[in-house]
């Protein structure tokens, strides 16, 4: 699975989150490195216009690296010969773990959730958003838990992975990933089509009446049928070992998915905006899957040819 994983952190709650889940993933194979790394931008305010930027540099990297040291220790002893620690002087934490994801040639990025609204729902802030944002590598970032056991730990126990499938390039890279963890989490693998039966706008004249010729009205049994198709034609060729089965869910695709979510162990989708190639740029369903989703989120960049 992933050979090297970076895990952005911070003192937010959320980073308690991410070294959970990112030793969950790599306890998949027994030399998986973890980097945990602590970005942080100069302030020189903090010690006043008389600051020197040699004792601001050292005390902000001595605080990053007591962080760091304070994390490492709080995870499982096996893994300490494994881990890495990285506190890094920068302009911008998101640009900082893109290069070293890109140097380093990292399989993996996870990042705590930033913030959650009113209602619960989690709502990616401005580091979170940067760092999915041309990610050069899959993004991971759980869903949020105070740092508490998950709310729906009992059913993850024996819960599927999931992936959103749509027949894109970039979906059949997420569900080999996702087959991938499947086989080495012995879980079955729901891949996720969803029938949406909602017409497009219908064509107008040009003067904002109908069109003299109006498309034919959706047909769910069909929609249903093309879908179902779809999903059995990828689960027929997925990696050897994974148990594959076809989930087809109706009406919006980001609200489907996320609901779904809540009965999943982890669910993996693709980045679906135009931009770099092998990069991720958020589309509207896999931005509104991470702001709305009730267990961990894996994004995956677009592939070369897609």
């Amino acid at each position: 699975m992933f050979q090297q994983i970076l895990v952005g952190c911070d003192r937010g709650p959320g980073t308690i989150d991410a070294l959970r889940l990112a030793t969950e993933l790599a306890g998949l194979r027994d030399d998986t490195e973890l980097v945990l790394v602590h970005a942080y931008v100069p302030n020189a305010a903090r010690f006043g216009r008389r600051g020197k930027a040699e004792e601001l540099d050292d005390a902000l990297h001595g605080e990053g690296m007591q962080l760091l040291e304070e994390l490492r220790d709080g995870l499982p002893g096996e893994l300490h010969g494994r881990i890495e620690l990285l506190s890094l002087p920068v302009s911008s934490p998101a640009y900082a773990l893109h290069d070293l994801a890109s140097g380093r040639g990292a399989d993996l990025i996870v990042i705590g959730p930033a913030q959650r609204g009113p209602v619960g729902r989690l709502f990616l802030g401005s580091d979170s958003t940067g760092i999915l944002h041309g990610a050069p590598c899959p993004v991971a970032i759980p869903a949020r838990t105070e740092g508490h056991a998950h709310s729906a730990d009992a059913t993850r126990e024996i819960a599927a992975i999931g992936v959103g499938y749509d027949g894109s390039g970039v979906a059949d890279r997420a569900v080999d990933l996702a087959a991938h963890l499947a086989v080495a989490l012995d879980r079955p693998l729901d891949v996720i089509g969803v029938a949406d039966f909602v017409s497009a706008t219908p064509p107008t004249d040009g003067f904002g009446g109908p069109a003299p010729i109006q498309p034919p009205p959706v047909d769910p049994d069909i929609v249903d049928a093309e879908v179902e198709a779809l999903l059995q034609e990828r689960i027929a060729n997925l990696p050897g070992g994974a148990r594959g089965r076809a989930v087809t869910l109706h009406g919006d695709a980001a609200d489907r998915l996320a609901d779904r979510s809540a009965e999943l162990h982890l669910l993996v989708v693709g980045s679906r905006d135009h931009g770099p190639v092998q990069h991720i740029l958020l589309g509207s369903t896999s931005r509104r899957v991470l702001d709305e989703a009730r267990c961990p989120v894996i994004v995956v960049p677009r592939p070369d040819a897609d």
